[in-house]
């Protein structure tokens, strides 16, 4: 009946209704969209209003000016305290004897800032990028600061006392010997003649009952009588293999058969020997105290280098 009275079909009725319902979800949603905008801008308003925030803000704007201003003097300021100017003056003083006077120590202070100029800038031009004396230098310098921050406190006598009978060969006294010796050189003669001579000076010797004969034989450069002297100080004189080794076999008070040595023959005439022997814990104290600092330092130091080795990413092409 109402269909009638309007002139509207079925179908066109459907079509009014979906009309009317789908603006009323667009009013909605614009309302709901208003509602949003309204509520962020509230929020936003009042997060500008509050002091916190004001704070930050000005904390985050001061640090990055005054990481601005600290990079520009870097390069910019050169200091010279009164601590430098007493070091110039006294690098001075133990070059020459005395402090330089008012005049020279200013040209040294302006020496100085010279250098200081230059230093800053090359580091701007980046000139101590790839080069290998400075790489070097700053290795160096770091290996020093490594081994004064791990210098070990000082070690209780438990510690020494331990350490002491861990490394009981290290404390042992060495063999030694005292002689005096007559010298064959080879050059001139040869080897053969130089031997036979040590030979027949040895004979002789021993038949005139003489323990010590420096002016016979030939000159040698360096001295005759040796006291108390163990292998590895007369393999410094005399070389490491012959008579640096078979002179401990020596009877002593009595010139030995020929011995050869790096420089030529000898016949050698032993007053004494020494025997070896361990070296008490108090009379190594000195010894044992060295070692164990630096055997802690050495540890402390690979240590220190495996943890910073395990914080690279280590890539070998």
């Amino acid at each position: 009946m109402i269909e009638a009275q309007f002139g509207l079909d079925s179908g066109e009725l459907g079509r009014t209704r979906f009309e009317w319902q789908s603006t009323q979800d667009v009013d909605a949603a614009g309302a709901g969209a208003l509602r949003t905008g309204g509520y962020l801008r509230s929020l936003g308003a009042r997060i500008a209003r509050e002091p916190f925030v004001h704070f930050i803000l000005l904390g985050a704007a001061m640090f990055f000016v005054n990481h601005h201003l600290e990079e520009r003097s870097r390069f910019t300021r050169i200091t010279i305290t009164r601590d430098q100017v007493r070091g110039i003056a006294d690098n001075y003083r133990l070059q020459y004897g005395v402090l330089p006077e008012t005049r020279q120590l200013d040209v040294l202070v302006d020496n100085f800032i010279r250098e200081e100029i230059f230093y800053h800038e090359a580091l701007k031009l980046g000139l101590d990028a790839d080069d290998e004396i400075i790489r070097r230098r700053l290795v160096q310098k770091y290996e020093f600061l490594q081994q004064d921050l791990a210098t070990p406190a000082e070690p209780t006598d438990s510690q020494l006392l331990d350490y002491y009978h861990r490394h009981l060969e290290h404390y042992r006294h060495p063999q030694t010997v005292t002689f005096t010796h007559v010298y064959f050189a080879p050059d001139g003669r040869g080897d053969r003649a130089a031997r036979e001579a040590a030979q027949m000076e040895a004979s002789s010797l021993n038949l005139q009952g003489l323990t010590r004969a420096v002016d016979e034989g030939d000159r040698f450069p360096g001295t005759y009588d040796f006291a108390s002297l163990s292998r590895d100080e007369l393999a410094r004189v005399f070389g490491k293999e012959g008579l640096a080794q078979n002179v401990f076999a020596v009877e002593p008070n009595h010139w030995s058969e020929p011995l050869r040595s790096g420089l030529g023959w000898h016949t050698v005439y032993v007053s004494a020997r020494q025997p070896g022997r361990q070296a008490g814990f108090d009379e190594a104290r000195a010894d044992v105290r060295r070692d164990y600092v630096e055997s802690e330092r050495d540890r402390r130091n690979a240590d220190t280098v495996a943890k910073l080795r395990s914080s690279f990413e280590i890539i070998r092409e």
